[in-house]
């Protein structure tokens, strides 16, 4: 088991109902394994002890979002990433996950040299906002590629395509893996 001093810590980024299970406008999700890889990570991380961040996308600027607090239903975290007692949630209102108050704190807390492995919603959107901006921060990031999903942008960029994409915009700032080989990055 990695020390306290170093255990990696599981940022998961809008895992919410809405977002994993998103309107039927939106088209399909990639990355079918998503909620089982989720699990797998949450569990993994869970059973070592390993600190694991929430972060909830709440789009106060447009009302009508189902990611916005107002809907319940879709702005609560999804099943597959529901929180544990003791695991804080923090709350943003734009792309990355570095902008919600009280993030930086939380991770300077347990100590900048930590590895942050990043999972969540939605891979061209806030996974890539989040990862460069943390990477321009000087934060050691994963992003687990297949514990990450997206959605379509059209214009011939169906979901898989769209993800393949964000995740290979993101090798150029950080380490893109796959659920069963992250844990051989953090050693």
């Amino acid at each position: 088991m990695t020390s306290l001093d170093s255990s990696p810590i599981l940022l998961s980024v809008d895992l919410q109902q809405g977002m994993v299970e998103g309107p039927e406008e939106w088209g399909p999700r990639s990355t079918p394994s998503l909620v089982t890889n989720v699990q797998y990570l949450l569990q993994t991380w869970r059973e070592n002890g390993w600190p694991v961040f929430h972060v909830q996308h709440d789009d106060v600027a447009d009302p009508t979002n189902i990611i916005n607090s107002k809907y319940p239903e879709t702005f609560r975290t999804h099943a597959c990433s529901a929180p544990v007692e003791g695991e804080p949630i923090f709350v943003k209102n734009v792309g990355s996950a570095f902008i919600a108050p009280d993030l930086g704190i939380g991770i300077e807390k347990l100590g900048r040299k930590r590895k942050i492995v990043v999972i969540g919603m939605d891979g061209s959107q806030c996974i890539n906002s989040t990862t460069r901006h943390g990477s321009d921060l000087g934060y050691d990031l994963i992003v687990v590629g297949d514990a990450c999903a997206s959605y379509g942008m059209g214009a011939g960029f169906d979901c898989g395509k769209t993800h393949e994409a964000a995740m290979q915009m993101l090798k150029g700032y950080v380490p893109v893996v796959k659920t069963d080989e992250v844990l051989g990055f953090l050693k």
